[in-house]
């Protein structure tokens, strides 16, 4: 088998084995002509969690819509120490007083409206009242305590761009701003099999020379949390006319993403599989460990992205490669992996040639401790790992 992607030649001072292909043009190439699917949903806010905003959105009104108390307190008329003669009381929503003069306040809850003339509000903490000469309150800066009109946004300003993917933080802003139906792209269909006579179901007994299937569970969270739809096409036994069904059966979503199978031994019958199946696809050597053997393709209108069988190295390039494909698919404008500066907590012995990736603990200050040797596919440093 052969590669497509052209590896950078291998070299005395960068860290790349000769004849593997560099992590981020395998992804680029990846990439390179995958779009955001078409059609556009109406959903109801409570429905839009994890849906990728199709249009911007622009505020309606100003936030906030008018002056507000931010604390509990007194508004008070100047910017001297008192006393003022308490002249009203406004609690959250009720209607506004008349102007606030010289030598006057109002007491104010936190949310209340501002009426015309208040200086600053002080805190209930910090002020003496007296029931015949009034609230003595410090000093204070003015505005002290007020949420002015519009300080957070203005009418008609974007508060969100198209290709947001929302989360509870965009929900509450386009609550706040009044939309109760959103606009957002449709949802990616993705079919996430596994191919391997070796794999059970979860749940069915144990079998000699068996194990359970992870992978598909596994990657199908990984994926669904990303606002797709997962469409299950079971398990794949290791017979070529079989996956090729299942992959022309699948040709009508909009990506596969499978695991196993692309190893290259004589039981590999993935890439041969989508061949047969009328698609199109060739096999990569990744500058990756672990997960170096890709697969990249696509059948009808279907993306095709096959992943190595080990846990480890599956959930690796899922998150390398699954997640930035389903990002372009949904229109999403995040996707890529944020990383931080950090310190290790001790050496990293490592055979120079590929980009590794290891489950982490990350302590204060950002001191990293890597829990398991690269490569491994032991689950236990998965569950313990926090990076």
């Amino acid at each position: 088998m052969t590669t497509s992607l052209a590896p950078r030649p291998a070299c005395s001072d960068c860290d790349l084995q000769a004849g593997l292909v560099d992590v981020e043009i395998a992804r680029a190439r990846l990439l390179a002509d995958v779009h955001p699917v078409r059609g556009v949903e109406l959903v109801s806010l409570s429905a839009a969690a994890r849906r990728v905003l199709a249009n911007p959105v622009l505020a309606t009104s100003d936030m906030p819509p008018f002056d507000r108390a931010a604390v509990d307190g007194y508004g008070v008329g100047g910017p001297g120490p008192g006393p003022f003669q308490v002249v009203g009381y406004l609690p959250a929503g009720a209607g506004g007083l008349p102007r606030v003069g010289a030598g006057e306040a109002v007491r104010l809850l936190t949310g209340a409206a501002v009426p015309e003339g208040v200086w600053a509000v002080a805190m209930q903490e910090g002020c003496r009242v007296d029931p015949h000469s009034g609230v003595a309150s410090p000093t204070l800066l003015q505005d002290a305590n007020i949420r002015r009109r519009g300080e957070d946004f203005q009418a008609g300003e974007a508060v969100l761009e198209a290709g947001t993917r929302l989360d509870p933080r965009h929900l509450a802003l386009l609550a706040a701003v009044g939309v109760g139906d959103v606009a957002v792209r449709r949802r990616p269909r993705v079919a996430v099999p596994s191919a391997g006579d070796k794999l059970l179901e979860p749940g069915m007994p144990h079998a000699p020379g068996a194990i359970h299937d992870s992978n598909r569970p596994m990657l199908a969270a990984l994926l669904r949390g990303m606002g797709v739809e997962i469409l299950g096409l079971g398990l794949l036994p290791d017979r070529r006319s079989d996956i090729a069904a299942a992959l022309e059966r699948a040709s009508g979503c909009d990506a596969i993403v499978a695991s196993g199978g692309v190893s290259g031994s004589e039981a590999d019958h993935l890439l041969g599989a989508l061949h047969d199946a009328g698609g199109h696809g060739s096999w990569c050597a990744v500058a990756l460990k672990p997960g170096k053997p890709l697969v990249f393709g696509g059948i009808g209108t279907a993306r095709c992205l096959f992943l190595p069988g080990n846990l480890v190295a599956a959930l690796v390039s899922g998150i390398l490669f699954g997640r930035p494909l389903v990002a372009r698919l949904t229109g999403a404008v995040d996707g890529g992996l944020k990383s931080l500066p950090a310190r290790l907590a001790s050496g990293w012995d490592r055979k120079p040639g590929r980009e590794e990736f290891a489950p982490a603990m990350v302590g204060p200050d950002l001191v990293v401790e890597h829990i398991s040797k690269p490569g491994s596919a032991r689950l236990m440093p998965l569950v313990a790992a926090d990076g």
